[in-house]
């Protein structure tokens, strides 16, 4: 992103592109911590047919969430389709003393169905 000090000209539709496509992160941050992925991972890397087993999920559907989560780094593909913690996904463990996955929870659950709900109304009130 181009800050005040920068020369290099960035594409606001690009920016715009990246901005618009946070939630992708932001849901996928919160799937992981309601299935309790990191806590999975904590002994080592694990396959995602083991984690979708034990998760009781698609193992292909978690595939993608992972990879997801991976383009950014949050988990790391060690292998084709098994993956392991990063510093970034230890604190999504509900064991350890930084936590956040509550927070990932109530805010993939509570804030996004928030915002929905303003859309809606505006919808509605549109006659859309």
């Amino acid at each position: 992103m181009q800050t005040g000090n920068s020369t290099k000209s960035v594409n606001p539709a690009q920016i715009l592109v990246e901005l618009t496509s946070g939630y992708w992160i932001s849901q996928a941050i919160y799937v992981v911590a309601k299935l309790g992925i990191a806590d999975l991972l904590k002994d080592g890397a694990k396959s995602c047919d083991e984690l979708a087993q034990i998760a009781d999920v698609h193992a292909q559907s978690l595939v993608r969430v992972m990879r997801t989560l991976a383009s950014v780094g949050i988990f790391t593909e060690v292998d084709t389709g098994r993956f392991a913690l990063t510093p970034l996904a230890e604190p999504l463990q509900a064991s350890v003393a930084d936590s956040i996955r509550a927070w990932a929870i109530m805010m993939g659950e509570e804030s996004y169905r928030a915002e929905r709900t303003l859309v809606h109304r505006q919808d509605r009130q549109a006659g859309l």
